[in-house]
């Protein structure tokens, strides 16, 4: 009979595995941030679905504020995005507007009750934020680098939604270990200052 592979999620794998109690950790940080963000959503009178819209909108171009552009982001259907689209709009929230491109699609925008509500929204990362806030600098150096590291390796196996990351920006050049350059800002780049989610983004052919 094989042998059944230790579960991370068992407390005696935990006892011994260093990967296990990462894995842990991560969903734990990963379950406190969502209960912050529930709350908050309550608190506003949004679903959590509606709030990770509001914030994405508010803080995005609008060539990515589009419905098709936003499931691939959350990793959700088209539907349930337009559903939760449509109850922002249908709360003044949200303002649709024709791409001038092409007529049949639309791009998304907050309304001025939106805007104000953006602020609010975000709030629920604060506790996470002051705990950040009194880190040292290296700290938060390595962290970062690891959790970059954490989210391109899930890129690379086909998870994590869609990611403006240096490493699949054609500026990018570098050896994706400590050599790296953005030609765009025509700058070289730190570990840590390489991004996750870039404005600058141009996606590889």
């Amino acid at each position: 009979m094989p042998q059944k592979k230790p579960s991370n999620f068992s407390p005696e794998q935990q006892l011994h595995s260093l990967d296990a109690r990462l894995v842990l950790s991560l969903q734990r940080l990963s379950d406190m941030l969502k209960a912050l963000q529930w709350e908050q959503a309550r608190t506003l009178g949004l679903t959590p679905l509606q709030l990770q819209i509001l914030l994405f909108i508010g803080y995005h171009p609008a060539e990515l504020n589009k419905v098709a552009h936003v499931a691939t982001e959350l990793q959700l259907s088209r539907p349930t995005i337009s559903d939760a689209v449509a109850s922002l709009v249908s709360k003044g929230l949200l303002d649709m507007q024709p791409d001038k491109r092409d007529r049949r699609s639309f791009s998304m925008s907050p309304t001025l009750a939106g805007q104000d509500l953006l602020l609010k929204a975000e709030e629920y990362a604060a506790p996470l934020t002051e705990v950040l806030e009194k880190r040292p600098g290296f700290e938060k150096n390595n962290l970062y680098q690891t959790l970059f590291a954490l989210i391109a390796g899930l890129m690379n196996k086909e998870g994590g939604g869609l990611q403006r990351m240096c490493y699949n920006c054609a500026h990018y050049q570098g050896n994706k270990k400590r050599q790296h350059s953005c030609q765009f800002l025509h700058k070289s780049l730190t570990s840590a200052e390489l991004q996750i989610d870039c404005m600058y983004h141009s996606t590889l052919s």
